[in-house]
Protein backbone atom coordinates (compact mmCIF):
# COMPACT_ATOMS: atom_id res chain seq x y z
CA UNK A 1 0.00 0.00 0.00
CA UNK A 2 1.43 3.90 -1.05
CA UNK A 3 1.18 6.15 1.68
CA UNK A 4 1.46 10.32 1.49
CA UNK A 5 4.95 11.67 1.87
CA UNK A 6 4.35 14.90 3.72
CA UNK A 7 6.58 17.70 4.50
CA UNK A 8 7.26 20.07 6.94
CA UNK A 9 8.71 22.59 4.65
CA UNK A 10 6.68 24.01 1.78
CA UNK A 11 9.28 25.78 0.20
CA UNK A 12 10.54 22.76 -0.76
CA UNK A 13 12.35 22.06 -3.85
CA UNK A 14 11.15 18.47 -4.72
CA UNK A 15 7.78 16.92 -4.90
CA UNK A 16 6.37 14.88 -2.83
CA UNK A 17 6.35 10.92 -3.28
CA UNK A 18 4.72 8.18 -2.14
CA UNK A 19 5.75 4.96 0.00
CA UNK A 20 6.53 2.26 -1.90
CA UNK A 21 5.57 -1.73 -1.26
CA UNK A 22 8.27 -4.11 -2.56
CA UNK A 23 6.35 -5.80 -5.08
CA UNK A 24 6.05 -2.50 -6.63
CA UNK A 25 9.17 -2.90 -8.97
CA UNK A 26 7.55 -6.41 -11.03
CA UNK A 27 4.04 -4.48 -11.06
CA UNK A 28 6.07 -1.61 -13.08
CA UNK A 29 7.67 -4.46 -15.42
CA UNK A 30 4.60 -5.91 -15.98
CA UNK A 31 2.87 -2.72 -17.10
CA UNK A 32 5.81 -2.04 -19.27
CA UNK A 33 5.56 -5.45 -21.06
CA UNK A 34 1.96 -4.48 -21.79
CA UNK A 35 3.29 -1.19 -23.64
CA UNK A 36 5.62 -3.06 -25.39
CA UNK A 37 2.83 -5.61 -26.99
CA UNK A 38 0.38 -2.26 -27.08
CA UNK A 39 3.13 -0.91 -29.34
CA UNK A 40 5.23 -3.27 -30.95
CA UNK A 41 6.81 -1.81 -33.94
CA UNK A 42 6.82 1.64 -32.14
CA UNK A 43 9.14 -0.08 -29.42
CA UNK A 44 11.51 -2.14 -31.73
CA UNK A 45 12.35 1.07 -33.68
CA UNK A 46 14.04 2.41 -30.43
CA UNK A 47 15.39 -0.61 -29.11
CA UNK A 48 16.84 -1.06 -32.55
CA UNK A 49 18.49 2.13 -31.90
CA UNK A 50 20.01 1.08 -28.68
CA UNK A 51 21.16 -1.89 -30.14
CA UNK A 52 23.39 0.31 -32.67
CA UNK A 53 24.63 2.76 -29.94
CA UNK A 54 25.62 -0.80 -27.75
CA UNK A 55 27.42 -2.33 -30.66
CA UNK A 56 29.17 1.25 -31.14
CA UNK A 57 30.33 0.68 -27.25
CA UNK A 58 31.52 -2.63 -27.64
CA UNK A 59 33.45 -1.67 -30.83
CA UNK A 60 35.05 1.06 -29.39
CA UNK A 61 36.24 -1.12 -26.00
CA UNK A 62 37.54 -3.99 -28.94
CA UNK A 63 39.88 -1.66 -30.33
CA UNK A 64 40.86 0.00 -27.16
CA UNK A 65 39.74 3.23 -28.91
CA UNK A 66 39.78 4.85 -25.68
CA UNK A 67 39.12 8.92 -26.59
CA UNK A 68 36.18 7.61 -28.71
CA UNK A 69 34.39 5.63 -26.48
CA UNK A 70 34.88 8.34 -23.97
CA UNK A 71 33.16 10.69 -26.30
CA UNK A 72 30.77 8.14 -27.31
CA UNK A 73 30.23 7.69 -23.59
CA UNK A 74 28.96 10.76 -23.13
CA UNK A 75 27.21 11.21 -26.16
CA UNK A 76 25.25 8.58 -24.66
CA UNK A 77 24.58 10.34 -21.40
CA UNK A 78 23.52 13.62 -23.71
CA UNK A 79 21.46 11.44 -26.58
CA UNK A 80 20.29 9.07 -24.71
CA UNK A 81 18.08 10.90 -22.12
CA UNK A 82 16.31 11.88 -25.47
CA UNK A 83 15.58 8.59 -26.68
CA UNK A 84 14.16 7.89 -23.29
CA UNK A 85 12.04 10.70 -23.11
CA UNK A 86 10.37 9.52 -26.75
CA UNK A 87 9.67 6.17 -24.13
CA UNK A 88 7.99 7.73 -21.50
CA UNK A 89 6.34 9.94 -24.20
CA UNK A 90 5.14 6.51 -25.43
CA UNK A 91 3.76 5.32 -22.12
CA UNK A 92 1.85 8.62 -21.50
CA UNK A 93 0.47 8.50 -24.95
CA UNK A 94 -0.82 4.71 -24.05
CA UNK A 95 -1.91 6.14 -20.33
CA UNK A 96 -4.34 8.59 -22.01
CA UNK A 97 -5.50 6.11 -24.76
CA UNK A 98 -3.82 7.78 -27.49
CA UNK A 99 -1.62 6.26 -30.39
CA UNK A 100 1.83 7.03 -30.21
CA UNK A 101 3.42 9.11 -32.83
CA UNK A 102 7.35 9.71 -33.28
CA UNK A 103 6.13 12.97 -34.45
CA UNK A 104 4.63 13.60 -30.98
CA UNK A 105 7.53 12.96 -29.11
CA UNK A 106 10.21 14.30 -31.46
CA UNK A 107 7.92 17.99 -30.55
CA UNK A 108 7.30 17.29 -26.93
CA UNK A 109 11.45 16.45 -26.82
CA UNK A 110 12.36 19.82 -28.39
CA UNK A 111 9.54 21.82 -26.30
CA UNK A 112 11.98 19.75 -22.92
CA UNK A 113 15.26 20.18 -24.71
CA UNK A 114 16.86 22.87 -22.61
CA UNK A 115 15.82 21.06 -19.34
CA UNK A 116 17.17 17.55 -21.43
CA UNK A 117 20.64 19.40 -21.83
CA UNK A 118 20.85 20.84 -18.57
CA UNK A 119 19.77 17.49 -16.80
CA UNK A 120 22.46 15.59 -19.62
CA UNK A 121 25.20 17.79 -18.14
CA UNK A 122 24.86 17.58 -14.83
CA UNK A 123 24.88 13.73 -14.94
CA UNK A 124 28.42 14.50 -17.12
CA UNK A 125 29.60 16.75 -14.79
CA UNK A 126 29.27 13.71 -12.01
CA UNK A 127 30.56 11.21 -14.44
CA UNK A 128 33.78 13.63 -14.72
CA UNK A 129 33.88 14.22 -11.65
CA UNK A 130 34.02 10.45 -10.70
CA UNK A 131 36.77 10.30 -13.79
CA UNK A 132 39.03 12.63 -12.39
CA UNK A 133 38.74 11.47 -9.03
CA UNK A 134 39.72 7.63 -9.97
CA UNK A 135 42.42 8.74 -12.50
CA UNK A 136 43.74 10.51 -9.13
CA UNK A 137 44.05 8.44 -6.72
CA UNK A 138 44.10 4.77 -8.46
CA UNK A 139 47.40 3.17 -9.55
CA UNK A 140 49.08 3.85 -13.30
CA UNK A 141 49.00 0.45 -15.21
CA UNK A 142 52.49 -0.78 -16.24
CA UNK A 143 53.14 -1.51 -19.43
CA UNK A 144 56.08 -2.53 -21.83
CA UNK A 145 58.76 0.13 -22.34
CA UNK A 146 56.73 3.02 -20.09
CA UNK A 147 57.76 4.06 -16.60
CA UNK A 148 56.52 3.17 -13.57
CA UNK A 149 53.87 5.91 -11.90
CA UNK A 150 52.51 5.53 -8.95
CA UNK A 151 49.33 7.70 -7.86
CA UNK A 152 50.19 9.56 -4.61
CA UNK A 153 47.16 7.35 -2.90
CA UNK A 154 47.45 4.52 -4.12
CA UNK A 155 44.06 2.50 -4.39
CA UNK A 156 43.04 -1.07 -3.85
CA UNK A 157 41.23 -2.96 -6.65
CA UNK A 158 38.44 -3.34 -4.10
CA UNK A 159 38.55 0.30 -3.50
CA UNK A 160 38.09 1.46 -6.63
CA UNK A 161 35.05 -0.67 -7.24
CA UNK A 162 33.90 0.80 -3.99
CA UNK A 163 34.04 4.28 -5.24
CA UNK A 164 32.13 3.59 -8.60
CA UNK A 165 29.92 2.07 -7.57
CA UNK A 166 29.02 5.03 -4.62
CA UNK A 167 29.63 7.27 -8.19
CA UNK A 168 27.08 5.14 -10.24
CA UNK A 169 25.06 4.83 -7.21
CA UNK A 170 24.20 8.69 -7.25
CA UNK A 171 23.95 8.88 -10.75
CA UNK A 172 21.15 6.56 -10.64
CA UNK A 173 19.44 8.29 -7.63
CA UNK A 174 19.79 11.13 -9.26
CA UNK A 175 18.17 10.55 -12.80
CA UNK A 176 15.82 7.40 -12.10
CA UNK A 177 12.65 9.98 -11.53
CA UNK A 178 14.23 13.38 -13.05
CA UNK A 179 13.87 13.17 -17.29
CA UNK A 180 9.94 11.64 -16.54
CA UNK A 181 9.22 14.48 -14.06
CA UNK A 182 10.87 17.08 -17.14
CA UNK A 183 8.39 15.59 -19.38
CA UNK A 184 5.20 15.34 -17.34
CA UNK A 185 5.65 18.64 -15.14
CA UNK A 186 7.71 20.89 -17.38
CA UNK A 187 10.13 20.81 -14.52
CA UNK A 188 13.61 22.38 -14.16
CA UNK A 189 16.37 19.70 -14.23
CA UNK A 190 17.46 21.00 -10.48
CA UNK A 191 14.11 20.41 -9.30
CA UNK A 192 13.78 17.16 -10.93
CA UNK A 193 17.11 15.95 -9.56
CA UNK A 194 16.32 16.50 -5.71
CA UNK A 195 12.76 14.52 -6.38
CA UNK A 196 14.39 11.83 -7.43
CA UNK A 197 17.27 11.59 -4.70
CA UNK A 198 14.61 12.79 -2.15
CA UNK A 199 12.39 9.15 -3.26
CA UNK A 200 14.95 7.07 -3.66
CA UNK A 201 15.92 7.62 -0.36
CA UNK A 202 12.32 7.32 0.73
CA UNK A 203 12.31 4.36 -0.39
CA UNK A 204 15.75 2.85 -0.28
CA UNK A 205 14.77 -0.76 -0.19
CA UNK A 206 12.42 -0.42 -3.02
CA UNK A 207 14.81 1.23 -5.34
CA UNK A 208 17.70 -0.89 -4.28
CA UNK A 209 15.40 -3.84 -5.82
CA UNK A 210 14.36 -1.88 -9.01
CA UNK A 211 17.71 -0.91 -9.42
CA UNK A 212 19.12 -4.90 -9.24
CA UNK A 213 16.42 -5.44 -11.33
CA UNK A 214 17.83 -2.88 -14.34
CA UNK A 215 21.18 -4.10 -14.20
CA UNK A 216 20.21 -7.93 -14.29
CA UNK A 217 17.62 -7.25 -17.24
CA UNK A 218 20.61 -5.26 -19.03
CA UNK A 219 23.18 -8.03 -18.56
CA UNK A 220 20.93 -10.57 -19.71
CA UNK A 221 20.77 -7.96 -22.69
CA UNK A 222 24.61 -7.97 -23.14
CA UNK A 223 24.64 -11.79 -23.01
CA UNK A 224 22.79 -11.87 -25.84
CA UNK A 225 24.65 -10.17 -27.96
CA UNK A 226 22.51 -6.92 -27.40
CA UNK A 227 20.16 -8.98 -29.29
CA UNK A 228 17.90 -8.53 -25.89
CA UNK A 229 18.21 -5.42 -25.61
CA UNK A 230 16.05 -4.56 -28.42
CA UNK A 231 13.21 -5.84 -26.12
CA UNK A 232 14.40 -4.94 -22.56
CA UNK A 233 15.33 -1.23 -22.99
CA UNK A 234 12.14 -0.34 -24.39
CA UNK A 235 10.17 -2.60 -21.54
CA UNK A 236 12.80 -0.54 -19.14
CA UNK A 237 11.99 2.53 -20.78
CA UNK A 238 7.71 2.02 -20.35
CA UNK A 239 8.37 0.74 -16.64
CA UNK A 240 10.17 3.73 -15.21
CA UNK A 241 7.46 5.69 -16.61
CA UNK A 242 4.70 3.75 -14.48
CA UNK A 243 7.49 3.52 -11.64
CA UNK A 244 7.25 7.69 -12.01
CA UNK A 245 3.81 7.60 -11.92
CA UNK A 246 3.10 5.67 -9.02
CA UNK A 247 5.81 7.52 -7.07
CA UNK A 248 6.26 10.79 -7.26
CA UNK A 249 2.38 12.77 -6.31
CA UNK A 250 1.42 15.24 -9.24
CA UNK A 251 0.30 18.71 -7.76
Amino acid sequence: MKTLDTFENDASRYAACHKLSLIAPFVWLKKGWQDYRRAPWHSLAYGAIFFAVGWLLVYSSWTNESYFLLGLFISVLFVGPGLFFGLYDTSQQLELNHKPSFRHERRKAFHEMGHELMLSLILSLIFMVMLILTSTVIDMVVRPGQTLVTAAVPMSDVTFYYLAAIFAGVLYCANTFALPMIMDKDADAATAITTSLHAVWRNKSVMALWGLLLLTLTAIGFATALVGLVIIVPVLGYATWHAYRETIISS
